[in-house]
């Protein structure tokens, strides 16, 4: 839960910085895990994507 308050005061200003941030983006949290998130309005609510994903497959930016 991100109200948790057995961490240290940074740990803590950290996950409200994080929960802050995702909300005003249009994610929704999970009361359960503080660090999971939701898009507010998922367009693939009922579909998994499962494909390997490896380092060769992403481009790097120059």
């Amino acid at each position: 839960m991100s109200d948790y308050t057995g961490i240290t005061k940074e740990q803590y200003a950290n996950r409200m910085l994080l929960r802050d941030v995702m909300l005003r983006h249009g994610f929704n949290p999970l009361a359960e895990e503080w660090w999971h998130f939701t898009l507010a309005n998922e367009p693939y609510q009922n579909t998994y994507f499962t494909f390997p994903v490896s380092a060769s497959s992403v481009k790097k930016k120059v």
